[in-house]
């Protein structure tokens, strides 16, 4: 047997060994645990903090962008969806990171570019977009009323769906003729924005 020394630092502990180390226990929730989930969209994380993590919202982030080399921005929403914008848009705060929410986000073998604080976007629809988008059939035609960036219209385009699409947010309709082109496609029509 021979001894040595094992030098443990921080970029061995996982984000919620670190949590678990940082945070007062009587903080955790016995369901939910310590915050650890998160949306992401490119480069961004989102959580949805509740209001006794609040206090350690900024070392959470800090945590959060260290542990996860794809992230390079976490933001918190401080309110509900639709209520500060007929966009469905949200506010937020940025707790960690660099201001750019302007993202690239893959899904369905597209790629979308959007601003994350001007459109709607749930990263967590990505299986309800694709279970849709492959009931539809080569040739039909589809009308998505509410497109929002595309990730309906979009990828049924691909797939040869005739699409007429179109989003009450002009920041959204800008955004999906922009994702219609850059996944080049053909047969769509983009109605003007309203």
């Amino acid at each position: 047997m021979v001894s040595y020394d094992l030098p443990l630092d921080y970029a061995y502990w996982t984000y919620e060994e670190v949590m678990r180390c940082l945070l007062p226990p009587e903080r955790f929730d016995d369901n939910d645990g310590i915050p650890a989930g998160f949306n992401q969209a490119g480069h961004v994380a989102h959580l949805n903090l509740r209001d006794e993590f609040l206090p350690y919202k900024r070392l959470i982030a800090e945590v959060l962008l260290d542990k996860n080399p794809g992230v390079r921005t976490v933001i918190n929403k401080v309110a509900n969806v639709g209520t500060e914008s007929e966009f469905r848009t949200f506010a937020y705060e940025l707790l960690a990171g660099d201001e750019d929410l302007n993202v690239e986000a893959r899904e369905n073998e597209c790629v979308f570019r959007f601003d994350y604080a001007k459109v709607y976007w749930n990263s967590k629809l990505e299986g309800e977009h694709r279970r849709l988008v492959h009931l539809f059939k080569p040739g039909e035609v589809v009308c998505d009323v509410m497109a929002g960036i595309g990730p309906f219209a979009v990828p049924a385009g691909k797939r040869g769906v005739f699409v007429w699409a179109n989003d009450y947010n002009p920041e959204s309709h800008r955004f999906l003729d922009l994702n219609i082109k850059r996944n080049k496609f053909l047969g769509y029509s983009i109605c003007p924005s309203l």
